[in-house]
């Protein structure tokens, strides 16, 4: 089976393109950056380019049986001055893929959703983004799907520079500096493995279903004050937690937990990893890097 992954260097693209490889399928991705330089390193065929590229979309998808969807500008606080290069990349280049897709007859196409609780520009591109996707649905043979991903953790993810919740609190950690909360912490988050992601994605995806859009998370909930004390814990580091006032785009008191029901009607089993062992790969991982990327996350935030 050959499968396509766009924003394959990226760290939920690298960690799916890898998991397709460990099945034993033919992968190439499609990404600006180059494999491992974001996320996982990955050893499959690289097209360096731009998903606004009709005529690049249209030759690398050629053929394919699959296209995982991943590329795209993350933030919150960070896209509120970038607007329109968000909707240009999330939108319009998104529904570049779909059209792209469709046009091939590519047979199944997965896009990433997330819950839609935040009034800020990745949440409206990537909301208008999956409307689309229904919208293709109903007048195109791609069938496209979507899973609605909660908090994401795993190896991989970037230090810089979309402030991520784990990767912040692992190198913070790792110096003895107080983990830094914005709000009070007790925004309720649903932390879900990457790799269990990419596992759960392939699945879903090969259902060929269109019809619903459930949750992909674990359906346990945990304040963002319990996060940062299991990093905390881990890494030994007694400096304790400081709060900041929330970020531009982001609301008090979120409950963000997955609601599981139809993913596992469909799924059966999700079998998604313990929090605390997986946790722990991730933050020995953290650990493991290079102390230059420490010290450069560090000034770059400006963390003392």
């Amino acid at each position: 089976m050959r499968a396509v992954v766009t924003g394959g260097s990226g760290f939920l693209g690298s960690t799916i393109a890898q998991h397709l490889l460990e099945e034993g399928h033919e992968v190439t991705i499609l990404d600006r950056v180059t494999p491992g330089t974001k996320g996982l390193p990955v050893d499959a065929p690289f097209v360096q380019g731009d998903i606004r590229d009709r005529d690049l979309l249209d030759r690398v998808f050629a053929g394919a049986d699959e296209v995982y969807h991943l590329a795209g500008v993350l933030g919150t606080a960070e896209l509120q001055e970038s607007v329109r290069d968000a909707v240009d990349i999330n939108v319009s280049g998104t529904v570049n893929v779909f059209e792209a897709a469709t046009s091939l007859g590519v047979p199944r196409l997965f896009y990433p959703g997330k819950p839609n609780v935040w009034l800020n520009t990745y949440t409206i591109t990537k909301d208008a983004a999956e409307q689309f996707g229904r919208m293709f649905n109903g007048s195109g043979g791609t069938r496209i799907c979507s899973l609605r991903y909660f908090n994401a953790y795993g190896p991989g993810q970037s230090l810089l520079p979309i402030r991520k919740i784990i990767p912040a609190f692992a190198v913070q950690a790792v110096r003895g500096l107080p983990l830094e909360v914005f709000g009070d912490g007790e925004q309720i988050v649903d932390m879900i493995y990457s790799y269990d992601i990419a596992a759960l994605t392939v699945r879903f995806t090969r259902t060929g279903r269109t019809d619903v859009v459930p949750d992909c998370g674990t359906g346990i909930r945990m304040s963002v004050n319990e996060v940062a004390r299991s990093v905390n814990e881990y890494f030994g580091n007694r400096a304790g937690i400081r709060h900041l006032p929330m970020r531009p785009g982001e609301t008090p008191n979120t409950v963000l937990t997955a609601d599981t029901t139809a993913l596992t009607e469909i799924l059966g089993d999700l079998a998604v990893a313990p929090y605390d062992s997986s946790l722990a790969s991730t933050l020995d991982w953290y650990a493991k890097l290079p102390r230059e990327l420490h010290d450069k996350t560090v000034a770059f935030y400006g963390w003392a």
